[in-house]
């Protein structure tokens, strides 16, 4: 698949020349025996069409293969905006072998041989008139507006998908998909946490929050390929739950040197005025919520919710980490299957964990 700089960049520049050029109209009878033509089936109904060049005995093909029908169920496996076409070059694939070929490699999108016309559709894009045609496999991208990305590869079968991602995109929007979003939330304890809403930022998604076990299991429309992060709140309580005379005396302690923390939870439950360390100041607005002095906390957010699979650089002093670092984020590529999140939920002021 990969080929010497400078026959990259005179196809790249060859490709660019003649980007606007029209693909010309076919018809071919894929292996389930439907007549498809071009601009009636596709381009005149607003459908991008990906044409791919192969052979049943193409072994850059056979490499290529894995690849494909992730890619093209990323872009609706053919009730989206996109419909692929696989062609083969050769006049010993009738339609019989590429049938037996899409049986083997588990593709759902339609192809055609030679007795399906394959090899008069493809001719255009063989012969030089869109650019140099290197050999299989090809891929060439046909606009709406019927103009031509002839030959979108990569130096790699993984950025060839990307490649061809990327040559979509630039002429159609990518369709949500639904991807299943799980995980659970417990406290540093182990306790499992009900009543946490988990989110996708900037997406919309039912409202759910964790169930007894802490878990929670749902969907979230995403483009694949595109990265989200999720995000955790917890509903409203009393803004004295879990917090008593224990939890300022525990911190007397440490600050005394008696008893130090020995988690980055510790610390990061004890700094109740989000200042980025522990001191005498959190005592304060601990010991006036305890006697009802004050009825909240200077905290903006009560409930910090930290990524479970995250290590703590320097767990004495967790405060950047958490508050503008990594240890708050739970990033999501939609890809596959998304792992399911682990988090754990600190309650601010609540040093023993005991929030219910």
């Amino acid at each position: 698949m990969k080929i010497p700089t400078t026959t990259l960049l005179l196809c790249l520049a060859l490709s660019f020349a003649q980007a606007q050029a029209i693909a010309p109209d076919f018809t071919v009878t894929t292996t389930d025996g439907v007549q498809r033509q071009l601009y009636n089936d596709y381009l005149n109904q607003g459908k991008a069409v990906v044409m791919y060049l192969f052979f049943t005995t193409c072994p850059f093909c056979n490499q290529m293969a894995p690849f494909l029908e992730p890619f093209y169920q990323e872009w609706g496996g053919g009730d989206g905006p996109v419909e692929f076409l696989m062609l083969s070059i050769l006049t010993t694939d009738d339609n019989l072998d590429v049938d037996r070929y899409i049986g083997l490699k588990d593709f759902t999108f339609p192809g055609a041989g030679s007795d399906g016309g394959a090899r008069e559709a493809i001719e255009p894009y063989t012969n030089g008139t869109f650019g140099p045609y290197l050999g299989t496999p090809v891929f060439i991208v046909i606009a709406p507006d019927s103009t031509v990305q002839y030959d979108v590869r990569g130096s790699s079968y993984p950025e060839t998908i990307d490649s061809l991602d990327a040559a979509l995109r630039s002429i159609i929007a990518k369709p949500a998909l639904p991807f299943q979003i799980t995980g659970e939330v417990k406290n540093p304890n182990g306790v499992s946490m009900a009543n946490v809403r988990p989110s996708v930022r900037n997406v919309d998604t039912d409202i759910i929050t964790t169930d007894t076990s802490g878990k929670f299991d749902f969907p979230a429309p995403l483009v694949a390929r595109d990265n989200y992060s999720a995000r955790f709140a917890k509903a409203e309580d009393l803004v004295t739950n879990g917090i008593s005379t224990y939890d300022i005396v525990r911190i007397q302690r440490h600050l005394l040197g008696i008893e130090p923390f020995q988690l980055p939870y510790e610390y990061l439950a004890a700094d109740v005025d989000r200042s980025g360390s522990v001191s005498i100041a959190d005592i304060i607005h601990l010991r006036k919520l305890v006697l009802s002095i004050e009825s909240s906390l200077p905290t903006f957010q009560p409930w910090l919710f930290i990524n479970a699979n995250y290590t703590f650089s320097n767990v004495l002093d967790p405060f950047f980490e958490a508050y503008s670092g990594d240890a708050t984020a739970f990033p999501i590529t939609a890809q596959g299957v998304i792992p399911p999140f682990s988090v754990i939920a600190i309650k601010v002021g609540d040093i023993d964990f005991n929030a219910k």
